[in-house]
């Protein structure tokens, strides 16, 4: 037993888990490209987070992701203020308004709806994790079929028993940089939507 304290003492382990490309859940309308739509809308983002800071950094990677995928999309600004034309100031107001309502007031092919569905740090001494997960949902705003839709998440977790790993782990908690997780979800989930036509 006393071999295997020392064995342990300076061993820091990271995980780092995210599904690989053939096992992203999503689903695919069969007929997508005779549906591709050119414009596309990054509508406001959902959360089911209680970070309120989660649901903007998510939609500015996803606004610049349609924008390199091939599709046009509305500046979030202009978004924004012909939502509020309609008093839909907040991503939950946005089921008040059917698909076909907002791609006609937005002017759009598809709109795109977002829910965060984690974003966590998690620090226990010599363990610390950070877990970011969302699903996306693209609908065709003529018909308001489901186009599209995917749903991934995250988690990198680091383990250290010596003193200096330690306190890696701490500077890791603390941190809560979240924007590379943002990203690896945002891409992933994106590898399986088609691209555009631009």
């Amino acid at each position: 037993m006393k071999h295997l304290k020392l064995i342990l003492i300076g061993v820091t382990l990271i995980f780092i888990s995210s599904a690989c490309v053939p096992g992203i859940r999503h689903t695919l309308v069969p007929d997508y490209q005779s549906k591709i739509p050119t414009s596309v809308a990054v509508l406001p983002v959902q959360n089911e987070t209680v970070d309120m800071d989660a649901p903007q950094l998510f939609r500015t990677k996803l606004f610049n992701s349609i924008y390199y995928k091939g599709y046009v999309s509305p500046p979030i600004t202009e978004i924004d203020s012909k939502l509020a034309e309609k008093d839909i100031r907040e991503a939950g107001q946005l089921n008040s308004m059917t698909p076909q309502e907002i791609g006609k007031l937005l002017n759009v092919d598809a709109v795109l709806y977002t829910t965060v569905t984690e974003w966590s740090t998690t620090y226990l001494v010599a363990y610390a994790s950070v877990k970011v997960g969302a699903k996306f949902k693209l609908v065709d705003t003529k018909t308001g079929e489901q186009l599209w839709e995917s749903e991934h998440a995250v988690a990198e977790r680091r383990v250290g028993l010596d003193r200096d790993e330690l306190i890696k782990n701490v500077a890791f908690a603390a941190l809560k940089r979240y924007d590379p997780y943002v990203q690896n979800v945002v891409n992933t989930a994106f590898s399986t939507l088609p691209n555009g036509p631009k």
